[in-house]
């Protein structure tokens, strides 16, 4: 038994073939013919190669990504002081439409618009108005027209909203 161990070992060794000396190291094989590699040798030092690559390929992408994270822009642009709110913003681009009427509706008790406003503010409106803006966190609209408001249509309004006047022809009061 123990004389068969060793003619194993010594075997797996040192083989001959076809002229080619074969050397042991660790468990892998390296087959040398005068100098040049096997096959399986050079296909494990391609794979090797690659996935080197990838790997360092995979390192740099993750390190030249932009971080969406951080906010890059808070030390070049200083913050603006003279920022307008979304209720003049909105009121300036009314009067840059060249809208002849603009009238601000506001509920009564300051809240914010609910269906039944929206309903009623449409429904009391003339089908000339040419846009509505929901503005200062729903707490007011912006109707922008043309077309002067019929009186009655502004007194059914009146009834249930705040109305301001910010009209260029000053006609309709």
């Amino acid at each position: 038994m123990r004389r068969r161990r060793i003619k194993r070992r010594i075997m797996k060794t040192k083989k001959i073939k076809s002229g080619a000396e074969t050397r042991r190291r660790g468990d892998a094989e390296t087959k040398t013919d005068g100098g040049r590699q096997s096959a399986t040798k050079k296909i494990t030092a391609a794979s090797r190669f690659l996935a080197a690559a990838v790997c360092l390929s995979t390192l740099l992408s993750f390190a030249c990504t932009y971080r969406s994270f951080e906010n890059q822009n808070a030390a070049v642009a200083p913050p603006n002081e003279n920022k307008q709110s979304s209720f003049e913003s909105d009121l300036q681009t009314m009067q840059t439409a060249n809208f002849e009427f603009i009238f601000v509706f506001r509920r009564k008790d300051g809240g914010a618009f609910d269906g039944d406003d929206r309903k009623y503010l449409r429904a009391n409106a003339p089908a000339e108005t040419n846009r509505f803006i929901a503005t200062d966190d729903g707490r007011a609209f912006i109707a922008g027209s043309k077309y002067l408001f019929p009186p009655p249509n502004l007194e059914a309004l009146r009834m249930r909203f705040n109305i301001e006047d910010y009209s260029t022809a000053g006609r309709a009061k």
